[in-house]
């Protein structure tokens, strides 16, 4: 069993791994192409005070260009490939969509990463 702050720590030891992506916290300039891991949804599976699972949303964002598609086909593979080496950790969607970030919306994949705590 392991807390929330365990499985993000293991998750961000993972994604720190993949080349050449930056990994950013929640606050952080973004200069891309980045990676960064938001707050997870909690789960309790059952009775007791401690959460059973979390699905951490982890961003894979690149530059606003002619490219972003291609580029972020081709992280989003290392990306779940990263996420695999963590124990009971699984990636089940990778949604499209843009991420905020001082005047600009760029390009993304939110993956929804589920650990069991």
């Amino acid at each position: 069993m392991r807390t929330v702050a365990e499985a993000a720590q293991q998750l961000t030891t993972a994604l720190a791994t993949v080349e050449p992506l930056r990994l950013y916290t929640l606050g952080d300039n973004i200069d891309p192409p980045a990676l960064l891991i938001g707050a997870p949804q909690l789960t309790w599976d059952g009775y007791g005070p401690a959460a059973t699972s979390a699905t951490f949303p982890v961003f894979v964002i690149v530059a606003k260009n002619e490219r972003a598609l291609e580029r972020l086909w081709e992280f989003v593979g290392p990306v779940a490939a990263a996420v695999d080496t963590v124990a009971d950790a699984v990636v089940q969607t990778a949604d499209p969509g843009t991420f905020p970030t001082g005047t600009q919306e760029l390009p993304c994949y939110s993956l929804s990463v589920e650990v069991s705590l």
